[in-house]
């Protein structure tokens, strides 16, 4: 796994304090860190190009808290949700950080378990991207058997009307087969670039209409 190789000199034992475009932000032990696999920054940077002022914003599988904090700095109300309750814990201490907390709630759950009959302007999801059992919480963010895929088939469901998702995906892993097979979907390229060992896309999805 190219991700995984990257961090071998971090020791992922220990707390981590990252600056993000002059924002900082605390990684805890045992959470995913969107800042050493570039996904997460690479996610928020493109939310300057959305008005985000009062919006309802879903930071699914929400880490560290990046997408929460960035989205909050913009003006939106957050809920941010992780199945891994470390991630939960850990976005509540960046949004204190960030003086964002009255912006973001933080809940822990699987995937839209914990905001059912809630509706969204914008879903950020940072998704597993390997398919696999995972081994505990922490590894739930790398691998899952099916989340990629039911939340594929679930998210039309929680979009309010003119809403959209907005997802990082790799060229290292399986999720974008799956997203070519969601037929139910529209996808727009918001932002790819390419970092040698592996290519990074920022899609919009919608429902078809």
């Amino acid at each position: 796994m190219a991700l995984r190789r990257k961090f071998w000199r971090v020791d992922m034992a220990r707390p981590r304090l990252h600056d993000v475009q002059g924002t900082p932000l605390l990684v805890l032990p045992n959470v995913f860190d969107g800042v050493l696999t570039r996904t997460g920054v690479f996610l928020v940077e493109t939310l300057k190009d959305l008005d985000l002022q009062n919006a309802r914003v879903l930071d699914l599988g929400c880490g560290s808290g990046i997408g929460a904090v960035f989205a909050a700095q913009r003006g939106a109300r957050v809920i941010a949700s992780d199945v891994n309750p470390a991630a939960a814990r850990n976005t509540q201490i960046n949004a204190l950080l960030a003086h964002h907390e009255s912006r973001i709630e933080t809940r822990s759950g699987d995937l839209f378990e914990t905001v059912r009959g809630e509706w969204f302007d914008l879903i950020l999801f940072n998704p597993p991207y390997y398919r696999g059992a995972p081994r505990n919480a922490a590894d739930a963010a790398w691998r899952s058997p099916d989340a990629f895929e039911r939340f594929l088939r679930e998210l039309p469901a929680q979009l309010a009307p003119r809403g959209r998702a907005r997802i990082v995906l790799s060229t290292d892993g399986a999720a974008e087969t799956m997203l070519t097979q969601a037929s139910h979907l529209d996808r727009v390229i918001v932002r790819q670039r390419d970092f040698k060992n592996e290519i990074l896309t920022v899609y919009d999805l919608f429902p078809q209409s």
